[in-house]
């Protein structure tokens, strides 16, 4: 029979009481810890060491258990609390890192987006992001959505926001914006990239916890997007995994896509045609995976900050009977 498996993707790990962002949405400590339980009960968890072992060397990982790994996107500083939670239970876990924390000291690009609404709200983000597309002369001023706190879906807005900063405009100048948006409504706060991210000294203890890393590109831009030159898909793409290997000394074979929807992504024939240097590429399409998929195209659940453990098993287990 052949081997198979699921794969959660965190995000956000935020406290049970007195978080300092509340609009940061994320799954809490104590449902973490729920997960992790009713995941040692209902499955066969698995490392990324297991996973590669699995398609490369067709090893028999999974006997009777459907496997699940556990994943975390964004390289965020949160996300130590549940290194260590896993760690406790004799868990490997894998860290997707935007390498633009470790080599600018500076964070990804959603994190800005995220922290700044956190902070300051819709509204206020949006007055910025008019003045500041207004100073560098960004021509798609007028896509920005307007706003009504009366009248408007904040979660449609910022849907929207989301589009036109990811997708609409130059990656490079996408960068440019966030950057702005993160020295005015953020460093101004007295918030530092260690506040949002993890830092250099909290990657190097994962790796002695027994977690895995990998690259989640540089900034975090959808790799996929048609205005990337041949050196911007370099930069976000290939030498994330030198960065990483250089500065923990480690063997990086694994990458997650930002964002991660089929948008986003590459076919497995496109990644290796772009870099060969990937053993392993995680997406966010929800599904079970068998050794019968490609290894480049793996599938992960994203994780919910309304999934108590109970929603998330009965999740999983629908799709494994489909």
């Amino acid at each position: 029979m052949n081997s198979e498996f699921f794969a959660l993707c965190y995000h956000y790990i935020r406290k049970n009481n007195d978080d300092p962002f509340p609009r940061l949405l994320g799954t809490k400590i104590s449902d973490f810890n729920n997960h992790v339980e009713m995941i040692k009960k209902q499955f066969a968890i698995l490392s990324l060491e297991e996973i590669h072992s699995m398609y490369y060397n067709q090893n028999e990982v999974i006997k009777n258990e459907t496997g699940l790994i556990i994943t975390f996107d964004d390289g965020l500083s949160d996300q130590f609390e549940a290194a260590k939670i896993l760690s406790e239970n004799n868990i490997s876990g894998t860290f997707f890192i935007p390498t633009c924390i470790i080599k600018e000291r500076l964070p990804a690009n959603p994190i800005i987006l995220h922290y700044a609404i956190a902070i300051h709200g819709v509204e206020k983000f949006i007055d910025e992001l008019r003045k500041i597309f207004f100073n560098i002369a960004i021509e798609n001023e007028n896509m920005i959505p307007q706003f009504n706190l009366k009248n408007n879906n904040i979660w449609k807005i910022i849907d929207e926001i989301k589009n036109l900063l990811y997708y609409k405009i130059k990656p490079n100048e996408t960068r440019k914006i966030l950057l702005e948006i993160y020295k005015k409504l953020i460093v101004k706060n007295n918030i530092t990239v260690d506040d949002m991210h993890l830092t250099k000294i909290q990657i190097k203890k994962l790796l002695d916890m027994g977690h895995s890393i990998g690259t989640h590109s540089h900034t975090h831009i959808s790799v996929a997007n048609s205005k990337l030159s041949k050196l911007e898909l370099k930069e976000e793409l290939i030498e994330p995994k030198l960065i990483l290997e250089s500065e923990f000394d480690t063997n990086v074979i694994s990458m997650s896509y930002p964002f991660g929807e089929s948008k986003d992504c590459l076919s497995t024939q496109s990644l290796i045609e772009k870099t060969n240097s990937y053993e392993l590429a995680f997406t966010v399409k929800n599904k079970l995976n068998t050794i019968n998929n490609s290894p480049l195209e793996i599938g992960r659940y994203m994780v919910h900050s309304t999934d108590n453990a109970n929603k998330l098993n009965k999740i999983l287990k629908k799709n494994e009977i489909s």
